[in-house]
């Protein structure tokens, strides 16, 4: 017998981003001891989108650091996409993994070939509340994200402000 109802939809699981956000911020204090916590910075909406840009603090410091965004429609929770920080730029030698180009000769009479169009997927956008709680999982475990949480808290007794603990401070 066919099945009309639609694949990966739960409606016992209605949840907003922000509401999985707030169980996230849970899990973090109760797994750090009080150590860390996120602060949730909203922006003013911008034709029609909403952001909520997620910061990792740590308490004993008060030093923040941001660790990526999360984007929806204003009223309309799905879909929703978490946009990842920016990756700093590290030299090759820091990195796990890179890619090296190799060498290419152009010669006399070199005509340049048109590039075709392709299709871009985007893996951080989710359609469903139970999506969203997989990628927001992924998103905290990506390097720059764990980096970023080990930058925070490895410089006790460090009294300098960053960029970011700046802007979360205005909130």
């Amino acid at each position: 017998m066919s099945s009309f109802w639609p694949e990966g939809l739960s409606v016992s699981d209605v949840r907003a981003p922000y509401e999985i956000l707030e169980a996230a911020r849970e899990e973090w204090e109760t797994a750090s001891n009080g150590v860390l916590t996120l602060v949730f910075q909203e922006s003013e909406p911008n034709d029609g989108i909403e952001t909520i840009t997620v910061h990792a603090k740590h308490i004993p410091s008060n030093r923040t650091v941001t660790l990526f965004s999360v984007i929806h429609r204003q009223k309309e929770f799905y879909p929703v996409t978490i946009q990842p920080r920016e990756k700093e730029k590290l030299p090759s030698i820091l990195k796990k993994s890179y890619y090296q180009p190799g060498s290419e000769a152009i010669g006399v009479g070199f005509v340049a070939q048109l590039r075709e169009g392709k299709t871009v997927t985007n893996k951080w956008v989710s359609d469903t509340p139970s999506e969203f709680t997989e990628k927001l999982t992924k998103a905290f475990n990506l390097s720059e994200v764990k980096a970023a949480v080990l930058n925070l808290t490895s410089s006790k007794g460090t009294k300098s402000t960053s960029v970011d603990d700046d802007k979360v401070a205005q909130e």
